[in-house]
């Protein structure tokens, strides 16, 4: 498989061209479309059509590499973006990567994710993030998680009353997985207010259930007091008093014992 043409703009695009060497962030002499090596040095100066040859060479080993250590059928946006990221991190890196083992084991919303880790770079020793790697690894990621076929198309050009809001739909959709969210995310939220709609749902029929069950003897209980005379409740006032007073009268007298 070759990368294809928006694969190949992303590289242009943040490799950006200069037909003069140059020094990169972390020191690397750089000239063309980010080509580096031994045949780059101070000074050196080439023609456009010069870095488009480079770059076309260089791209070959990194097509030949993520066809290597990709053991999984990937789509053409798929692979673009993979030789993206090789280009700009080195096939070694990519096959000791993180990314690579979910994308083998078939977690491709985890292995877009981990595009995102690789968006640093080592500055006088010490890594640090770099904001053009991070747009960088948001915009494979984001070609990554893109469908080859737009899901408009997917559906009549002409929508008819039936499918406009289909049509809606998809189109949403794929401008999100455009930005680079992840559909793994969109299916946890989904799911995670499902669940919180059956828990409230289960709670309420569980207090409704409750609710029932004590309401006979509730019934009972309260025709019960109401069939007990005016003068018991007197008489357990009085008993109540007494008890009262006997428990004050107890206490003062162990406080005097103590006293003495």
């Amino acid at each position: 498989m070759r990368i294809n043409d928006e694969g190949l703009s992303l590289i242009k695009s943040f490799e950006g061209l200069s037909l003069d060497a140059y020094r990169d962030v972390v020191g690397v002499w750089t000239i063309g479309y980010g080509h580096t090596g031994s045949d780059v040095s101070e000074g050196m100066t080439i023609s456009e059509a010069q870095a488009e040859k480079l770059l076309r060479k260089d791209i070959e080993r990194f097509e030949q590499a993520v066809s290597r250590l990709a053991r999984v059928a990937l789509n053409s946006n798929q692979f673009s973006a993979l030789v993206s990221l090789a280009f700009n991190i080195g096939d070694g890196a990519l096959a000791r990567s993180t990314l690579l083992s979910r994308l083998n084991a078939g977690d491709f919303d985890g292995a877009a994710k981990a595009f995102e880790m690789w968006n640093k770079g080592r500055i006088n020793g010490k890594l640090r993030e770099l904001r053009g790697l991070t747009r960088r690894r948001a915009a494979e990621k984001g070609f990554f998680l893109t469908p080859e076929t737009p899901l408009s198309s997917q559906i009549e050009e002409t929508p008819t009353t039936e499918n406009r809001d289909t049509q809606a739909q998809l189109q949403e959709a794929g401008r999100r997985e455009s930005l680079g969210e992840s559909r793994t995310v969109q299916g946890a939220a989904v799911a995670g207010t499902a669940g919180a709609g059956a828990a409230v749902a289960g709670a309420v029929e569980k207090s409704t259930e409750n609710a029932d069950e004590l309401s006979g003897p509730l019934q009972r209980l309260t025709a019960l007091i109401d069939g007990v005379p005016e003068w018991a409740y007197w008489v357990l006032a009085i008993v109540a008093v007494l008890g009262a007073a006997y428990a004050i009268y107890a206490r003062i007298d162990d406080w005097r014992a103590h006293r003495r």
